[in-house]
């Protein structure tokens, strides 16, 4: 989004709660960053409030010395964040919860109730999906559906690859190494697929807290000879257009921005039916195959289909190739200038 903004002429400041002095992503030569040094845990409540004051009074301080004609923030602790430190600073902020609001009450009890008492101060609240607008109908005067964009790359050519692939057939999946991400249900899965499809290989792209856990869970598999973690890699789309088969084994989504990325590689795709995003992107057995939330014996069994059938997997990913036009970058960032560019 910074990078499209910026190269249609917009000045655009990305402001990142890190320490970092570069991006990962690649970032149009334009856009400013500012890198606040602000990011970490905190080991107690207390520890937490004063951390959080800190973060308010920078962030406060950066908004104001750039002198923004509105804010935008995404995912909710920073959303409160960013409402506390631009109350009164007349600027307007627009917020974008990126993931199912449902399962992080238990998580964060008290950033669920400061979201409730400030969210209303938002000009705008962007959400992904209808379901999610529904959840959040009494937090703001004005809710916006925008799923995400994805880019154009099936018929890119293919980018240099970072990492060494193993050879035979690859089964990818791609996500933070979290319980959200369902990588435990997917390894018990391949280990049954791997005593029939011993051809296959499973590559996840990605890192997280859960990556010690996972390999283990391999090990104890036997699978370490077959399942490759490639950590995170800068363009995975490297590594998503030599592959074969997509898998989404998340327990709960926003909108996976992933299952996007891999049809617009016109990779056939399997995904659980999770709450939310896949079935809005996936129509079952045109352009991919969805399956009961967290059904092992499902995805094992659609998965397994696939890894037969190759004229299967090839009309599916070519229709998957669709998502390019109804996802289109411009489409999908007109929606965003009809609520930001009435600020500029």
């Amino acid at each position: 989004m910074a990078n499209y903004w910026a190269d249609a002429g917009h000045q655009i400041l990305l402001i990142v709660f890190d320490k970092n002095s570069s991006s990962f992503y690649p970032l149009s030569a334009t856009v400013r960053l500012s890198s606040l040094n602000i990011s970490g845990e905190s080991l107690s409540w207390l520890e937490a409030l004063l951390r959080n004051i800190k973060r308010v009074k920078l962030l406060r301080q950066a908004i104001r010395n750039s002198k923004p004609d509105c804010v935008i923030s995404f995912l909710y602790a920073t959303n409160i964040i960013v409402l506390l430190a631009t109350r009164l600073l007349s600027v307007p902020v627009i917020i974008s919860e990126r993931n199912n609001p449902k399962y992080s009450k238990g998580k964060r009890l008290t950033w669920f109730w400061l979201r409730k008492l400030f969210y209303p101060f938002a000009e705008h609240l962007v959400v992904q999906n209808q379901e999610i607008k529904k959840w959040f109908n009494k937090y703001n005067n004005s809710i916006v559906v925008i799923p995400n964009p994805v880019y154009s790359i099936g018929k890119s050519p293919r980018e240099p690859l970072e990492v060494l692939l193993p050879p035979g057939k690859l089964l990818v999946a791609m996500g933070r190494l979290v319980k959200q991400k369902g990588f435990d249900i997917l390894l018990n899965v391949f280990s049954k697929l791997h005593t029939v499809h011993k051809d296959w290989n499973l590559v996840v792209i990605g890192e997280g807290h859960l990556e010690g856990t996972l390999r283990r869970q391999t090990k104890e598999l036997n699978l370490d000879k077959v399942v490759y973690f490639l950590g995170r890699i800068s363009h995975p789309v490297s590594v998503l257009s030599r592959s074969d088969l997509f898998v989404l084994s998340s327990r709960y989504e926003g909108f996976p921005n992933v299952l996007l990325e891999a049809m617009s590689c016109g990779l056939p795709v399997v995904s659980f039916d999770c709450p939310t995003g896949p079935g809005e992107i996936i129509d079952h057995g045109i352009n991919g195959l969805l399956v009961s939330p967290e059904d092992m014996d499902g995805l094992e069994a659609a998965l397994s289909e696939l890894m037969t059938n190759k004229q299967k997997r090839n009309e599916l990913g070519k229709m998957a190739l669709e998502v390019c036009d109804r996802f289109a970058m411009k489409k999908i960032m007109a929606q965003w200038d009809n609520i930001v560019m009435q600020y500029n």
